[in-house]
């Protein structure tokens, strides 16, 4: 069954910002292009690929109909953001449609996170670039399987790039991420290795000179690249 909606979940770079008078997103622009209606939009600004896949799934298990009718867009965001479900408060990080408060935290965005993740990397003697890069791989598989065990079809891509980039079988640090990387489905990842962020850069579509977020001319750019990429690889079906 082809889809008639579609459902779109990320961080920043797959919302509006009225702000800047950028009115439109990636997502709202793919709509258009494929002919499609929107069903829900989950895009917000800040959230990691925890909460990016938990979300997805509970929204998709409670609304069985309309989930089963989705084109999926996915926009992976930095490993680095990490996701905590929390005992009470945080009303506004609240998922619709979800029970569950979560709230997520990045180590450079403010001293009290900085200070936290620098005694998990000393103290604890954590690997913070191992666990960001086993958190993202995680998201994506995950997220991958359950919409394969649906028969969902789907897009994804990188929001922001990796902390790392493993591309050498011979760095024995990241050996087992790197044998990981090997079971995501890149027919369905969209420039598995370069980011919208990156994108927007080269080419100078940010949407003012502070924010780097993209301008509507970015996000109408980038949503005409995955339409082309979506029919070249009949990913409309799965």
């Amino acid at each position: 069954m082809k889809p008639t909606h579609i459902f779109t979940n990320g961080c920043s770079f797959l919302t509006r910002r009225p702000k800047e008078n950028v009115m439109t997103h990636v997502g709202m622009e793919l709509a258009k292009l494929m002919n499609l209606k929107e069903a829900r939009h989950f895009g917000a600004g800040g959230r990691g690929n925890k909460r990016l896949s938990v979300s997805t799934k509970i929204w998709c298990e409670r609304n069985p109909v309309i989930a089963r009718k989705c084109f999926y867009v996915i926009g992976i965001t930095s490993g680095m953001r990490q996701d905590f479900p929390m005992t009470t408060g945080y009303k506004k990080h609240k998922f619709p449609e979800l029970n569950s408060f979560w709230k997520t935290y990045k180590p450079w965005e403010n001293r009290a996170t900085e200070a936290f993740f620098k005694h998990l990397s000393t103290t604890a003697d954590i690997d913070l670039e191992q666990m960001a890069y086993f958190e993202s791989l995680e998201a994506t598989l995950n997220l991958q399987n359950y919409f394969k065990i649906k028969k969902f079809p789907y897009v994804m891509y990188k929001t922001l790039p990796d902390p790392v980039l493993v591309r050498d079988k011979r760095d024995i640090k990241h050996k087992d991420i790197y044998t990981l990387q090997g079971l995501i489905d890149e027919k369905r990842y969209f420039k598995p290795n370069f980011s919208h962020l990156e994108y927007t850069e080269q080419n100078k579509q940010h949407c003012s000179p502070d924010d780097h977020h993209p301008s509507a001319e970015g996000h109408k750019d980038w949503a005409t690249q995955l339409k082309e990429f979506i029919d070249a690889n009949n990913l409309r079906t799965i």
